[in-house]
C-alpha cells in the first residue's frame, strides 16, 4: 500500500490554546462539517474498503443492542450527503465521489457508513453499571496506537487508562461533557502524534507505550492529526465519536507549524 497523505495540515492543535490541552473541546457550528472530504479521499476510501474486507475482525465490531443506533447513524449520514453534489444517492445504493458503488443493505449499517465517509465511527451508550458511557462498537479502520477489540464494552475511564494525562479531573470533565451533549449541537477537538512512517492502520496493544518520540523532530517524520467529533443521535440518543485522520509529512508542513511544534514539544509531553 502506497503512502496515503494529505498535502497540507489544516489543523495544528499545538498552536491553539483551546486545543492544546485535554479535553480541548470546541462547538461545531455546522453539522455539515461532521463529515469532511479532503484530497486524500480516494486513497483513504480505497484503503478502508481493503481493510474492511481483509481485516474485518480488527476494524469492526458492534454489540447487537446498538444495531438501531448504527442504522440511525447511517440514515443521518445519508441526509448530510444528499447535500453534497459529489455523491449520488439512490434508494438502495450510493455512488461515492471516487465512483465506487456502495449498496446500503449489503452489510451492517455501521460498516456501510464507514465506507461512505472518511471518518471512523464509534458508538457509545450510557451504562448504569459503570455510571459512564461505554464503547458498544463501531468501524475503526485507522486506529492510532490502540485496538478496537481491547476497548469494546469498556467505560471511558478504562478506555483511556494508557493515556497518562487522562487523570481523575479529566475523566470527570469528559463524562460531564458526554452527559450534557445536546442533539444538533455537535462538538469537536483534535489531537496529534508524530510517526516515523505514514501508515494509517496502526493498531497497538495497551501493553506497549502510547507516547511518540520527540527525537523524530530532528529527523524525517509524519504528523498525524485526528479531528474528532461528538454528536448525539436524536432517537436512540447514542453518542457518535467520529475521527477524521490527517497524515502530513514534515516537508509539507508550514515553516511556522514546524517551529511551533518544536517549541511546544520542548515544554510539554505529547498530546494523546
Amino acid at each position: 500500500m502506497k503512502d496515503i497523505c494529505q498535502n497540507f495540515l489544516p489543523y495544528s492543535p499545538w498552536d491553539n490554546r483551546a486545543t492544546s490541552r485535554l479535553p480541548g473541546i470546541q462547538p461545531l457550528e455546522n453539522k455539515e462539517m461532521l463529515f469532511i472530504k479532503d484530497e486524500a479521499f480516494n486513497a483513504q476510501m480505497s484503503y478502508r474498503d481493503f481493510l474492511i474486507k481483509e481485516k474485518r475482525s480488527e476494524v469492526f465490531y458492534l454489540n447487537k443492542e446498538s444495531i438501531s443506533a448504527a442504522q440511525e447513524l447511517l440514515e443521518f449520514i445519508l441526509s448530510i450527503l444528499k447535500n453534497n453534489s459529489e455523491y449520488k444517492i439512490y434508494n438502495d445504493r450510493v455512488k461515492r465521489p471516487d465512483n465506487k458503488i456502495i449498496f446500503l443493505n449489503e452489510d451492517n449499517p455501521i460498516v456501510v457508513a464507514g465506507r461512505l465517509v472518511q471518518e471512523d465511527l464509534l458508538i457509545l451508550n450510557w451504562n448504569n453499571s459503570y455510571n459512564e458511557h461505554v464503547l458498544d462498537g463501531g468501524i475503526l479502520c485507522f486506529p492510532a496506537l490502540w485496538k478496537l477489540k481491547e476497548k469494546i464494552n469498556k467505560p471511558l475511564s478504562r478506555i483511556h487508562r494508557p493515556v497518562k494525562i487522562y487523570d481523575i479531573k479529566v475523566t470527570k470533565s469528559v463524562q460531564r461533557m458526554f452527559n450534557n451533549l445536546q442533539i444538533n449541537k455537535p462538538l469537536w477537538r483534535a489531537n496529534w502524534y508524530l510517526y516515523q512512517d505514514p501508515e494509517l492502520f496502526s493498531p497497538l496493544s495497551e501493553e506497549f507505550s502510547h507516547t511518540t518520540n520527540k527525537d523524530f523532530l530532528d529527523e524525517d517524520f509524519w504528523v498525524r492529526v485526528e479531528r474528532q467529533t461528538l454528536m448525539r443521535l436524536p432517537d436512540t440518543e447514542s453518542i457518535i465519536f467520529g475521527i477524521h485522520t490527517y497524515v502530513v509529512k514534515k516537508n509539507n508542513l508550514l515553516k511556522d507549524q514546524v517551529t511551533s511544534l518544536k517549541q511546544f514539544s520542548s515544554k510539554n509531553d505529547y498530546k494523546d
